[in-house]
């Protein structure tokens, strides 16, 4: 089986007028892709890695020789470029130096510094894994000067042996004698500061321009070709990145989070309602199994409340205790019962009640106390309110028992 092509890298950088997507494998030449328009580019969905190649007018790119110590250079440069009025902050995101060549304990170095610009990307949601200078991202003439156009502007390009060590805009919109006295004025400033080599020539990158001009006013060989396609930059030859884009990628960060956090609180709340639906569910078939059991065992409690019904009313026949002539014959037992009169009396096996008359208070109490002494009716546990004095010196009394009472 066919192991599936990784998709290549996506290289955006300015063009001629427009914006351009090249793409290609790292450290190798790139094929075009789209052109957008020139106010700002996007990239698209299938690359696997992204770079963002920034025009020069977005940085300073100079020269530099500096002396002391080679793991000094860093702060060497910011040093120079506070100098020249430049502020950049400590940051590899910010300023990249790269040292060229050495000689008696100077250093000619390329100090690579962003502008705070805003970047052109017109969509956020794709940003760029690296940022570089345009002009890197191409193979140039060795100790020459390049000149192309980047989204309409001209630009030039200085190179010592193989490596850029200085890239800028041109203010002149074409390529006439205000654009070469410039670039006089550049080389030799450049010149001054000792950082210029011997230029051997002049590369023309646009059909602009008046070659014999050229060559008379600057003194350098002069020849026009075609823009070569530019190469895929290697992971890691560039640490760069605008503020705005970091930003933006701290922000896309937070998002991210709170987009995550957001989805684990759901899946926690719906787990919890999950497990509450079920424990309702366990609850309601235990409610159910118990209702069913509840109806099987109903119609059988009825026919045990009918069987002891039915045993209590032969009882009597089986057990002499529970017949109820024997147990008035127990309300007769205590001495003082020869004076009492029962007005009522009601009876069942579990429970009794009865109220009487007796000549005076005293006997109705003594009858009272000794009802609760007679053992045969003990399990009822006899009990009332005090005997009540009626108008010709008789009382009445009230006492009942039972569980419960």
């Amino acid at each position: 089986m066919a192991k599936t092509r990784k998709p290549p890298c996506e290289l955006l950088l300015p063009g001629a007028q427009v914006w351009q997507s090249w793409m290609g494998a790292e450290g190798a030449s790139c094929l075009l892709h789209a052109e957008q328009n020139a106010e700002g580019a996007r990239f698209g969905k299938d690359a696997q890695r992204r770079v963002l190649a920034l025009p020069s007018v977005h940085f300073w790119a100079l020269p530099a020789w500096l002396k002391g110590q080679p793991e000094h250079l860093r702060s060497m440069a910011l040093l120079h470029l506070e100098r020249m009025g430049i502020k950049a902050e400590d940051e590899e995101s910010t300023v990249q130096v790269r040292n060229m060549q050495g000689k008696e304990g100077a250093y000619l170095t390329r100090i690579l510094a962003l502008k705070d610009l805003p970047s052109p990307l017109t969509d956020t949601a794709r940003l760029p894994d690296e940022v570089t200078l345009h002009a890197l991202c191409y193979p140039m003439v060795q100790n020459s000067l390049t000149i192309f156009r980047e989204l309409g502007r001209l630009v030039v390009a200085i190179t010592s042996g193989s490596q850029l060590i200085y890239c800028t805009p041109l203010s002149a919109n074409k390529l006439d004698g205000n654009a070469l006295a410039e670039l006089n004025n550049i080389c030799l400033q450049l010149g001054f500061q000792g950082v210029l080599g011997r230029l051997e020539s002049i590369v023309l990158w646009i059909d602009e321009g008046d070659i014999t001009q050229i060559q008379r006013v600057t003194g350098l060989a002069a020849y026009r070709c075609d823009m070569p396609a530019p190469t895929m930059p290697e992971r890691g030859s560039s640490l760069l990145m605008p503020q705005d884009v970091t930003a933006e990628r701290l922000s896309q960060t937070r998002r991210a989070k709170t987009r995550f956090m957001a989805l684990a609180a759901g899946t926690v709340i719906a787990a919890a309602i999950a497990l509450v639906a079920t424990l309702t569910s366990l609850a309601l078939q235990e409610r159910n199994l118990l209702r069913e059991k509840v109806a099987v065992l109903t119609p059988r409690a009825s026919r045990v409340m009918d069987h002891k019904k039915a045993w209590q009313e032969v009882a009597p026949a089986v057990d002499p205790t529970t017949w109820p002539q024997q147990v008035l014959l127990h309300l007769m037992e205590p001495e003082s019962s020869k004076e009492v009169s029962i007005t009522h009396w009601e009876w069942t096996p579990e429970r009794m009640s009865l109220r009487g008359r007796m000549p005076d208070a005293t006997l109705a109490f003594k009858y009272t106390q000794d009802l609760k002494s007679i053992e045969a009716l003990a399990p009822f546990a006899l009990n009332g309110p005090p005997p009540a004095f009626a108008s010709d010196g008789s009382a009445s009394f009230e006492m009942k028992g039972g569980p419960g009472e």
